[in-house]
């Protein structure tokens, strides 16, 4: 790939950071986890590059190929979905992940005893490169940020070298050094008719969007719950409803020092 880039007008200083970047990268991960697993591991390979397929109704089949399946400690059968991402999505986001959603229902129908998806995330931020002072220490800002082992590596030498106290080092070293940050899996749980429900509305969505191809008008929607131009307190509203009480919790995930400012967001002639 890195020479296809070149062959194709990528500058090569850029191509050999990238490559660079890559390489360490997938060093990193399979660093990580080889030095632990976690339940309901440690994992197998069952098989790849395996295709599906599923017909909802006559005339209708649905095919996909599921890249990894795995088998957990208990011999259970799990769709691995391997996902590079700069930022790992919330929970939510996998429970409706249409991709692995079709996979699940199509080996569902194959006969294969899916238990769920692994969704196995590597994050293609690199990690900071963190300045040391004159003094031997880090600057403010960056005592706070996380970084890889690699990363932190080059600077604990630097450390020493300006002779910082080894307490100093090692109380940085804890609070920074943070490979889990980048390389996440998650095991998501599925029930056969969940699943089919969200296909369903997935489906009604394509539809909406070819219907507004068609018309060429795509008619505008906004969602009361989840809209900060609304309501900056939607989103902690609903989920203390779920809760059914107050939540010290969610009230300093969802209120932030902005919020009124967003509320205030093209409203001032309400003002």
């Amino acid at each position: 790939m890195g020479a296809w880039a070149v062959d194709n007008g990528v500058p090569q200083e850029d191509v050999i950071q990238q490559m660079r970047e890559v390489y360490e990268l997938v060093q990193d991960y399979t660093a990580y986890w080889r030095g632990h697993e976690e339940a309901p591991g440690p994992w197998r390979t069952d098989a790849t590059e395996v295709r599906v397929e599923w017909e909802p109704q006559p005339g209708v089949l649905l095919t996909s190929t599921i890249d990894c399946l795995k088998r957990d400690a208990q011999g259970k059968l799990w769709i691995w979905e391997r996902k590079t991402t700069q930022e790992i999505p919330d929970s939510d986001w996998r429970t409706v992940d249409p991709q692995t959603m079709l996979q699940f229902i199509e080996a569902r129908a194959r006969g294969l005893e899916i238990a769920g998806i692994v969704f196995d995330y590597i994050v293609t931020r690199p990690g900071p490169t963190l300045r040391v002072t004159q003094k031997g220490s880090l600057y403010k800002g960056d005592e706070e940020r996380q970084t890889r082992s690699r990363h932190w590596a080059k600077t604990e030498q630097e450390l020493r070298d300006r002779h910082a106290s080894e307490d100093y080092i090692t109380e940085m070293r804890s609070r920074i050094v943070s490979d889990g940050a980048w390389f996440q899996r998650y095991p998501t749980f599925r029930p056969d008719d969940n699943a089919v429900q969200t296909l369903h509305d997935v489906a009604e969505t394509l539809r909406h969007i070819a219907r507004a191809r068609q018309s060429g008008y795509y008619p505008r929607s906004v969602n009361l719950l989840d809209c900060r131009l609304f309501c900056p307190y939607g989103k902690l509203c609903m989920r203390e409803y779920q809760l059914g009480h107050e939540s010290g919790a969610y009230r300093e995930e969802y209120m932030t020092p902005s919020t009124d400012d967003v509320f205030a967001m093209g409203r001032s002639d309400f003002q």
